[in-house]
């Protein structure tokens, strides 16, 4: 089972797939590099605003046409769910949630900035037994001027979804390098493809997986893009290494 946690593949959303024809091409994608489940998670904010059951729903149309169209890809809703100021009155209204029907969180930083307030909404998310997996954290500009800033949230057992672009691509070179860093140093939990449009950022992760490999070895890298998201699609615990200091 390879599962992809995070992609915006739910057509007319947000600036993920358009359309459901550009949907389907991704799912094409997705399966032919051997995914058999993915989540669909649009940005909580900053795009059409949908509340959980408006994902599931949405969701299930996009699931009625795969399965019309002989794709064996099975898509579970969630969210991105963006850590603005306010994140936890749009999650009172039900416009952020879970993967799935999870303890997991699909948690995004905001692109330049990281302070207290950032582990505060996080650690509220755990004080409320979930576990948040932050998302793309090598792509975050302060985290990547220093990584010491997530330590707080992994000690608390956070988790994070590297995107595989960044794994086994330098066109983008902090990115890449923080990537780097965070496998070494045992501080990457999965790879995801956050994948939005089937000519970008597609929904590609074995390629990731086997460049993750050369720095993690065999056995974690499969972890990190199978036994680990898989856990998340069973809702059971993920065991992390501990961070090298």
């Amino acid at each position: 089972m390879i599962v992809d946690i995070h992609t915006h593949i739910l057509p007319g959303v947000d600036d993920g797939a358009a359309d459901y024809s550009e949907a389907l091409e991704m799912a094409r994608m997705a399966v032919a590099d051997g995914t058999t489940h993915l989540f669909a998670t649009p940005h909580h904010r900053d795009c059409t605003p949908l509340t959980r059951t408006e994902v599931a729903d949405r969701v299930a149309k996009l699931q009625d046409k795969l399965d019309k169209a002989n794709i064996p890809l099975t898509v579970i809703p969630g969210h991105e769910v963006r850590l603005y100021n306010d994140m936890l009155d749009d999650w009172a209204k039900e416009l952020a949630g879970p993967l799935g029907n999870s303890r997991y969180v699909l948690a995004e930083p905001l692109f330049h900035h990281y302070d207290k307030h950032t582990n505060a909404m996080l650690f509220e998310l755990f004080d409320r037994g979930y576990i948040p997996i932050m998302a793309h954290p090598e792509r975050i500009l302060p985290i990547q001027k220093d990584l010491s800033l997530i330590e707080p949230f992994l000690e608390r057992g956070g988790l994070t979804q590297i995107t595989s672009g960044s794994i086994f691509s330098s066109k983008d070179r902090l990115a890449h390098q923080t990537a780097q860093t965070m496998l070494r140093n045992g501080m990457a939990h999965i790879i995801a493809s956050d994948a939005h449009k089937p000519y970008r950022r597609r929904p590609i992760l074995t390629k990731a997986g086997q460049a993750a490999a050369r720095i993690v070895g065999s056995m974690q890298a499969e972890a990190m893009i199978s036994t680990n998201p898989a856990a998340i699609v069973q809702n059971k615990l993920i065991s992390t290494p501990k961070i090298a200091v």
